[in-house]
């Protein structure tokens, strides 16, 4: 079994209390964090007060809890260090927060974002470039009631298990990302207790699951009718399952639990073909689609017949999967600024199962192919890519992954 890190975890080391109850707090970080090398005599308060920019987002914190509670987890520790990443007023204005309306946005509005955007240890305040992108463990509250298609619930399944919401960072050249989208360039500021990076847009936690956000967008609609049709074939043939990622379309873009520690939580990286990429290689309609995985070798083979659909031998290479039993362990999300620049060092591949890709990258385009078929069809990454969701991270091609071109 291949162990891959693509990620360095933000939380070295985590103490997890069962929970029954969204109001809890979110686990306490125990030991050492990555450590800042500075000079300031000021700590993470007092940077703020001093930063014009930050006005809205004192405000904003104020009204919460968020400063107590890293005060609470910083007594009698003096390594309890923290990365901020602080919106501008300019940001908060942009989403629509300003310093005329900010005491009437409700409490739990504000808790949630400012939560999301800070994290225990961190980045060292002197970075200036990462390679690839760093998964992060916020102050989010752990959650087990998320926006779903699934009812209810698969976190409720399980005593003390909740989804942990991730927050991706990365940073080239001096310019910050976060999941995935450029955020500034200004570099941290730095305090006796972490550091404070300001940031020119205002990130939120995602809402939605891979599935709901592909559901939702009617260019994919060809793609998720193909999903739909072999799940069903598959089910009829005793093939589908909640644990069986080969025969399952839709599990890796659903939620499904991971563990009882961050970092469990499987997710996909999706290379979604738009309907124009059906049409493209000649399926012009659901009809159409439907007619082909009918003609499948499947429908004629006796139940429980290991098989993909004949569409399936073609969108099984439009994902790489992460964590969905030993299947990739530790893959991080990537996104078109790693893709483009090969800010990765693994191979991507689903490996034991079917999936494989290799990426060509120039002149600011990102194309991927087969590992199994590299000069058959190209996939191009077009806008808008990069979508962050709860079950990972979504790119939107141009093409569907032919082994002929």
């Amino acid at each position: 079994m291949k162990q891959y890190r693509l990620s360095v975890l933000c939380i070295l080391l985590l103490a997890f209390a069962a929970a029954c109850s969204k109001t809890e707090e979110p686990p306490k970080p125990v030991g050492d964090k990555i450590p800042y090398s500075n000079t300031t005599t000021k700590n993470l308060a007092a940077l703020l007060d001093s930063i014009p920019e930050a006005s809205v987002y004192r405000a904003a914190l104020g009204r919460t809890q968020v400063q107590h509670y890293m005060d609470s987890l910083a007594a009698g520790n003096s390594k309890a260090y923290y990365t901020l990443f602080v919106p501008t007023n300019k940001a908060w204005a942009a989403a629509g927060y300003t310093m005329n309306n900010i005491n009437t946005v409700p409490v739990a509005e504000l808790d949630t974002i400012i939560r999301y955007l800070a994290v225990p240890g961190g980045l060292p305040a002197g970075a200036t470039d990462l390679f690839g992108e760093t998964t992060c463990y916020p102050l989010t509250y752990q959650d087990r009631d998320i926006t779903r298609s699934q009812v209810p619930s698969p976190f409720q399944l399980w005593g003390g298990v909740y989804y942990y919401y991730r927050l991706i960072v990365g940073m080239t050249k001096g310019t910050l990302r976060l999941n995935g989208l450029p955020v500034g360039h200004t570099p941290a500021i730095p305090a006796t207790n972490g550091a404070i990076f300001m940031i020119d847009s205002l990130i939120t936690k995602p809402f939605y699951e891979s599935y709901q956000v592909l559901n939702a967008d009617t260019s994919f609609s060809f793609y998720m009718a193909a999903l739909k049709k072999s799940n069903d074939l598959y089910l009829e043939k005793g093939l589908l399952g909640p644990e069986v990622v080969e025969y399952n379309d839709t599990i890796s873009l659903v939620l499904k639990v991971g563990g009882f520690v961050p970092g469990k939580d499987p997710f996909s990286i999706t290379f979604a073909p738009d309907n124009n990429a059906f049409r493209k290689a000649g399926f012009n309609s659901v009809a159409a689609i439907n007619q082909y995985i009918d003609q499948s070798a499947l429908v004629a083979a006796d139940p429980y017949t290991p098989m993909l659909t004949n569409m399936d031998s073609i969108l099984a290479y439009h994902r790489i999967v992460s964590i969905y039993g030993d299947v990739n362990e530790n893959y991080g999300y990537l996104y078109t600024t790693d893709l483009l620049n090969h800010f990765y060092n693994v191979d991507l591949s689903n490996a034991p199962i079917t999936g494989a890709l290799q990426v060509q990258s120039g002149n600011g385009k990102i194309t991927v192919h087969r590992q199994d078929a590299p000069s058959g069809r190209g996939a191009t990454i077009m806008p808008a890519s990069d979508i962050t969701t709860l079950t990972g991270v979504i790119h939107r091609v141009d093409n569907l992954l032919l082994p002929t071109p």
